[in-house]
C-alpha cells in the first residue's frame, strides 16, 4: 500500500502527542451491546432552539441548539446539549436543499466545515453543522484533547452523533426541506455513510476518505498505534490479543452490519488513492456492500484531500442531490436556478 508523505508525516505528529486515545482505560464494556442497537426512528426535537438568521457574504446562518435525544447516565452531562450551525444560501428561497455536514476526527466547532458549506451556498445548497459530543463545547472536563478517554466513550460519541443526525434530518424535513443529504471527512464520512444506512427516506450520501467502520483504524494504518496500549492491559506497546479484543469491542459499529441505505445511485464514495489512515480495504469493503453506489478515486493521501480537494468534494456533492431529482418528489425542482451544480 503506498501512503502519501503527509500521511506519514502528520501520523507522527499525532503519535508524539498525548494523551493518547483511551487513557482511562475500556469504560464499562457490559454497555456496548445497549449502546449499538441501531436506532431506526428518529427522535423529534420538541427543544430544538434556533436563532435569528445573521447574513455572512452569500450565507444567511443561523445557530441552533436542542438536548440531544442520546443523553444517558453513560454521557457526560455537558455532552446532552447538542449544538449546530445551518448555513443557507441567501436568495436561495426559504427551503433549499440541505446536506448535514458531520466533523471528522478532532474537528471542533464549526470552523473547518464552514469553507466546504460556504462553497455549496454558491451551488444553492445549504449545510447544517453538528458539533460532535466529547468535542468543542461538548468536551468533557478532564478531557485534555480530542482523544476520548475510553472506549466505551468512542462509541458513545459514534452512537450519539448518528442519532442526533437522524433526528435532525427529520426535522430539516419537517420544515420543508424536500432535499436531503448527508456527507463528512474521515470519521464523519463514516458516520455519514453510517446514518445514511438507518435513515428510511432517500438521500444524497457523500462519504469522503470513510472506513467502513471504527475498528479498521486501529488495525492498520499511520494511526493504528494512536491507543493507550497500556490503559488497556497492554505491557510494552500494543500487544496482538489486546489489539484484537479492540477491535472485537468496535466491530459492531460498522456500516456493512446494516443493510444498504435506499437509492443508492445518490450515493457517491469518494476515496483517497494514497491513504494512510483508512486501509484501501475498508474503502473496498464498503463500496462493495453498497452496490450501486459510485466510487471516485482522488489523488493523494487522507491529509491531502481534506486540504486540496474541496471543489471535488462539492462537484459530488452537488452530482448526487442532482440525482435525487427522479427519487424524491418535490415542489422545487433541483434545476431551479437556486440550484446551479
Amino acid at each position: 500500500m503506498q501512503i502519501h508523505w503527509l500521511d506519514a508525516l502528520f501520523g507522527q505528529i499525532v503519535l508524539s502527542r498525548s494523551p493518547r486515545y483511551f487513557s482511562d482505560g475500556w469504560g464499562p464494556l457490559s454497555e456496548r451491546d445497549a449502546l449499538l442497537e441501531p436506532q431506526r426512528t428518529p427522535a423529534v426535537l420538541h427543544d430544538l432552539v434556533i436563532g435569528r438568521a445573521v447574513r455572512e457574504g452569500q450565507t444567511l446562518v443561523q445557530e441552533g441548539r436542542f438536548k440531544s435525544p442520546a443523553a444517558s447516565e453513560l454521557m457526560p452531562s455537558v455532552c446532552h446539549a447538542a449544538r449546530f450551525q445551518l448555513v443557507l444560501p441567501a436568495g436561495a428561497g426559504a427551503r433549499p436543499p440541505v446536506c448535514l455536514l458531520l466533523a471528522a476526527s478532532g474537528d471542533e466547532g464549526f470552523g473547518r466545515r464552514r469553507s466546504l458549506a460556504d462553497g455549496l451556498a454558491l451551488h444553492g445548497i445549504g449545510a447544517l453543522l453538528l458539533e460532535n459530543p466529547y468535542y468543542g463545547a461538548r468536551r468533557p472536563p478532564g478531557q485534555r484533547s480530542v482523544a476520548v478517554r475510553t472506549v466505551i466513550d468512542l462509541l458513545l460519541m459514534f452512537r450519539a452523533a448518528a442519532v442526533e443526525s437522524l433526528a435532525l434530518l427529520q426535522w430539516l424535513r419537517a420544515r420543508g426541506h424536500d432535499y436531503l443529504g448527508i456527507s463528512g471527512f474521515s470519521m464523519g464520512g463514516s458516520l455519514a455513510a453510517y446514518t445514511a444506512a438507518l435513515h428510511p427516506e432517500p438521500l444524497a450520501v457523500i462519504p469522503v476518505a470513510a472506513a467502513h467502520a471504527i475498528a479498521p483504524i486501529f488495525e492498520e494504518g499511520v494511526l493504528s498505534d494512536m491507543a493507550d496500549w497500556r490503559a488497556l492491559g497492554s505491557e510494552g506497546g500494543a500487544s496482538p490479543a489486546i489489539r484484537r479484543q479492540l477491535c472485537d469491542v468496535l466491530a459492531p459499529a460498522s456500516i456493512t452490519a446494516l443493510p444498504p441505505p435506499p437509492a443508492l445511485h445518490g450515493a457517491i464514495l469518494l476515496a483517497a488513492q494514497e491513504d494512510g489512515f483508512v486501509p484501501p480495504s475498508s474503502t473496498q469493503r464498503l463500496a462493495e456492500h453498497w452496490q450501486g453506489a459510485e466510487v471516485r478515486h482522488l489523488p493523494g493521501g487522507h491529509v491531502s484531500v481534506a486540504l486540496t480537494q474541496r471543489n471535488a468534494i462539492i462537484r459530488a456533492v452537488c452530482d448526487a442531490f442532482t440525482r435525487l431529482a427522479p427519487v424524491r418528489p418535490s415542489k422545487a425542482s433541483l434545476r431551479d436556478p437556486a440550484f446551479r451544480p
